[in-house]
């Protein structure tokens, strides 16, 4: 009974094996796999009903059942061995290969009918179990063929994958061997025994485990297997897998295009150093630790783009591999260079439209200034001086890396400088031209050129200047009276509520006014300038202004000891050509 017990053992782990194939290795479930394991189930059971056999009609019977699955046994072995390879066989070969097995199978079933595979046969109990003792027909020798045959070409493809082959797992390849080998000895040994009723079964139970662990490996192996567990993926990527400790194990044939470097590194080894993708793959994997979600991972190799989404595979919470996805975005990145240079010359188009507005633009302030000029004899040189003052604090400020002000905010301060007097053309030109101080009344409409003066730049420019622009002349215009401490004019604004292009033009205004000649009082020495100025920080100016104002000192100095000489030279050319007019 005990062998009656074991055989049934045996049929049991055969089909609980059969079952853990299925669930483990379930997407995609190769053929080979599955075909291999369920022969050896029907295998099993051949070997059960043999041994509970009472005659020799049903002795041979099991017989047939066990030819069933051991004559196709070693066809998908030996196609399971191609596919764990990489080696690709014809449609052809595998036909010619499957009818061999079926017609040595056909040859089996002749048993009791012809004494072609078996003269005869007799019905024995061996150590209480049902069996029998053959004598073998001219038949039985394909059978032997058969055996042998795929004996020496397991072999054969073992030894050419180890050597070429450098895409097959070394501990594929160990498996491999050592389930060939196995299964060799054992038919080896079978032919030599009397009977192979308890020797076979355990064999197969062998094989099944041995092929379960490569079932894992090739699991972790085969990349696109992943890329489906991982992705759902389409086939337009290329797809490369890393292990844990950073081993490469596989990619598919796009990879291999893109990275022809991969052709010649071997799976379950570390990518050579001495290779350009071995660094990039190595950052890219450095990124990928630790991380909870996909990682885009982009690089250049050879001159072209390549984008790859990074992801850790898991299987039974335990990351199994890094992959990666990678797509080819070359052709995007060129095209977007190509915008990148067209988008340069339509920059440079703007910025040549925005210097001839500009150009415009200070034509026409100068227009105007001369239009104030002609009203009161010295408004228009006031206003190309504030201008010159302007631009020399600027230049100050921009060096404060304190300051986040635009570059275009800076120029449109320096441009819009000489309207900031532009409201007096509206004054009276009684009140304007007057010589000496004014009443108390003149110095009332005095005081609204400066919020006319906002009032026509908005008018005058908001229809073809830049917001930006309209905005800081008409603060200029309508702010430069404004004192910090609040008592200014026209509105009364205090502190920082006092925009900052006004506290300049303020601090440029008073400094050109004392340092110039007017016709109610004679020009102050620049250190008395200054010393006012000084003393006014905080109350008249803005505080903050105070070290740009004395990092220009020396050159506002200069500029108007150039410009007070050149008014001298005019003045005397002017008086030496009066006797001749």
């Amino acid at each position: 009974m005990f062998v009656i017990y074991y055989l049934i053992a045996m049929c049991l782990f055969s089909g609980v094996n059969a079952c853990l194939l299925s669930y483990f290795y379930r997407r995609p479930l190769n053929t080979y796999f599955t075909a291999f394991f369920f022969s050896i189930v029907l295998a099993d059971f051949g070997y059960l009903f043999l041994a509970l056999s009472t005659t020799i009609e049903g002795a041979i019977v099991a017989n047939k059942v066990c030819y069933l699955g051991a004559c196709f046994l070693p066809l998908f072995l030996f196609l399971l061995i191609c596919r764990l390879c990489s080696f690709d066989l014809s449609r052809w070969v595998k036909l010619l290969m499957f009818l061999y097995s079926a017609f040595v199978f056909a040859l089996s079933c002749t048993v009791g009918f012809s004494d072609v595979f078996y003269e005869s046969v007799r019905y024995v109990v061996l150590n209480g179990f049902g069996s029998y003792l053959p004598t073998y027909g001219p038949g039985h020798v394909l059978w032997d063929f058969l055996l042998y045959f795929y004996m020496v070409a397991n072999v054969v493809v073992i030894i050419v994958a180890a050597k070429k082959k450098r895409n097959v797992s070394y501990k594929t390849l160990i498996a491999i061997a050592g389930l060939a080998f196995v299964s060799i000895g054992a038919f080896i040994l079978a032919r030599n025994m009397e009977n192979d009723t308890l020797l076979m079964p355990f064999v197969y139970l062998i094989d099944e485990l041995v092929l379960l662990y490569i079932c894992a490996l090739v699991k972790m192996h085969d990349v696109m297997n992943s890329v489906l567990e991982s992705l759902e993926a389409e086939n337009t990527a290329a797809y490369l897998a890393f292990s844990p400790k950073g081993l490469y194990l596989g990619c598919n044939d796009i990879a291999s295009r893109y990275f022809p470097e991969l052709l010649d590194c071997r799976v379950d080894h570390a990518l050579p150093s001495d290779i350009e993708i071995e660094g990039i793959f190595k950052e890219g994997m450095e990124q990928l630790k630790g991380a909870s979600g996909d990682k885009v991972y982009r690089f250049t190799y050879k001159d072209r783009y390549f984008k790859a989404v990074m992801r850790n595979v898991h299987q039974n919470k335990k990351l199994q591999i890094f992959l990666f996805r990678i797509e080819d975005e070359t052709n995007i990145q060129r095209y977007i260079e190509r915008l990148d240079a067209n988008n340069t010359e339509l920059a440079a188009l703007i910025k040549n439209n925005k210097d001839q507005i500009r150009l415009f633009q200070n034509q026409m302030l100068v227009g105007m200034a001369e239009m104030v000029n002609n009203k009161d004899g010295f408004t228009g040189a006031h206003l190309k001086r504030t201008k010159e003052v302007v631009s020399i604090l600027v230049a100050k400020m921009q060096k404060d890396p304190d300051l986040n002000y635009s570059k275009e905010f800076y120029d449109d301060m320096i441009a819009a400088a000489p309207m900031h007097d532009i409201g007096k053309i509206a004054i009276d030109d009684h009140v304007l031209c007057k010589p000496g101080k004014f009443t108390p009344e003149e110095f009332d409409e005095m005081k609204t050129h400066a919020e006319k003066g906002a009032i026509i730049i908005k008018n005058l420019l908001s229809n073809f200047q830049s917001e930006l622009f309209v905005e800081i002349a008409k603060n200029m215009a309508g702010g430069h009276h404004e004192r910090w401490d609040g008592s200014g004019y026209p509105y009364g604004l205090k502190g920082e509520a006092i925009p900052l292009e006004a506290r300049v033009m303020a601090v440029a205004d008073v400094y050109d006014a004392l340092v110039s000649k007017r016709c109610y009082k004679e020009a102050f020495s620049f250190d008395d300038a200054y010393d006012i100025i000084d003393k006014s920080m905080g109350k008249h100016f803005d505080p903050s202004l105070k070290k740009y104002f004395d990092q220009s000192r020396a050159e506002l100095e200069e500029y108007y000891r150039k410009e007070c000489e050149a008014e001298r030279a005019e003045a005397e050319k002017s008086s030496a050509e009066s006797p001749a007019n």
